[in-house]
């Protein structure tokens, strides 16, 4: 699309949700589905492809919790800045926009607190800003509209006149930067940042915006939420695939146990083919990436560590997403050594990590009649499809 285009956006988290304080707990750290609502919405920006870098506001006394549990449990790479939030929105988003990266072309804000924003929605909002300058979302109302004065009904609105506004609202950066600077001369609080923007002459084109993308105030929206997460697929499917090379001087480590063979597989941990192919298509069912990516090499404390013990923490960001691992089936391809006889092994020890009966892992093993690395004995790989049911 418009990917010469650097685009960052600022998601603001740092209200106190006061609508909700009988949870005694910022709205935006509320558990939705075993995950974050901010974590949640995180999440929508950081798998988009056309999303450069996100700054997230955040009030100063959550500052450390949100890092730790939120950024860096989550691996969200594209979080730059946790931003210290102001007295009023407009003052933590006009923070939010002082740590902008210097080159970002469109920026985007967005409530922390609207989890469900579609990806569709995001990039037609992205679309537009750059088309026209400015972009936001609005849906139709559905119920009558009418002007009251002293509790009485004064006249009728015509509701195809007017539309409920949500987020993200898109701007090319000079103008919001303009019109921020000129509220902040007037000492102007406007509704939005849509209102900033109408006050220097320009007018948002309306995005069509999508009725799940609710921003979460109330008990009666977390309902409303956990409702649209139950009608999320109760099932899904991934797949992984892995290979290393064989090298002597090496353990060859397969399901977590150690197989008889004069070479091993090289890698960075004890290279288990079959586990990170397992781990792949688990992350993989829930778009969580890959093992490269929750498991890097270049951090010392992955240096040789066992691969179930990977495995177990997978598994655990898996039932963090609400999912329970119903069954794996994997395929071995080597030439040799025979995989035949370890194969219980392998199938007990995963039952062990994943937490699943036996008879819901299925472990086989072919070769490649002699094609291929495989069949030059240069390598193994290993092929797995995992099924997660809600």
């Amino acid at each position: 699309m418009y990917k010469e285009c650097v685009v960052s956006v600022i998601i603001a988290a740092a209200g106190s949700g006061s609508r909700m304080d009988k949870n005694k707990i910022n709205k935006q750290y509320r558990s939705l589905g075993h995950m974050p609502i901010l974590a949640r919405t995180i999440e929508q920006f950081e798998k988009n492809p056309y999303i450069d870098e996100i700054i997230i506001t955040v009030r100063e006394e959550d500052m450390e919790y949100c890092q730790r549990e939120i950024v860096q449990y989550y691996q969200y790479d594209k979080v730059a800045k946790l931003v210290k939030g102001g007295r009023e929105r407009q003052d933590s988003v006009y923070n939010g926009l002082m740590a902008i990266r210097e080159d970002a072309d469109l920026i985007l804000i967005h409530d922390g607190a609207r989890p469900f924003v579609h990806e569709t929605t995001i990039n037609h909002v992205i679309m537009k800003t750059h088309e026209e300058g400015a972009a936001t979302v609005g849906v139709a109302l559905k119920d009558t509209v009418k002007w009251i004065c002293k509790g009485k009904i004064e006249k009728h609105i015509n509701r195809e006149s007017v539309m409920a506004m949500q987020t993200p609202q898109g701007f090319r950066r000079n103008i919001i930067m303009h019109a921020y600077d000129l509220a902040r001369s007037d000492n102007y609080q406007g509704t939005d940042d849509n209102a900033l923007v109408e006050r220097i002459g320009i007018k948002p084109i309306v995005v069509a915006g999508d009725y799940k993308n609710i921003k979460i105030t109330t008990e009666e929206d977390m309902m409303i939420a956990e409702a649209f997460l139950r009608e999320e697929p109760s099932m899904k499917i991934g797949i992984g695939y892995d290979v290393h090379r064989l090298v002597e001087g090496k353990k060859l480590i397969l399901g977590g146990i150690e197989v008889h063979h004069e070479k091993g597989l090289l890698g960075y941990s004890d290279a288990d083919v079959l586990v990170h192919a397992i781990m792949d298509s688990m992350l993989g069912a829930c778009a969580l990436g890959d093992i490269g990516k929750h498991f890097p090499d270049n951090k010392g404390e992955y240096k040789d560590i066992s691969s179930i013990i990977l495995l177990k923490r997978v598994v655990e960001l898996i039932r963090n997403e609400g999912y329970n691992i119903n069954n794996v089936d994997t395929v071995i391809i080597a030439q040799r050594p025979k995989i035949a006889p370890y194969i219980e092994d392998m199938r007990e020890n995963l039952s062990q990590a994943i937490g699943i009966d036996k008879d819901r892992i299925s472990i086989k093993a072919t070769t490649t009649e002699g094609l291929g690395f495989e069949g030059r004995e240069e390598g193994i790989s290993a092929k797995s499809i995992t099924l997660l049911v809600k």
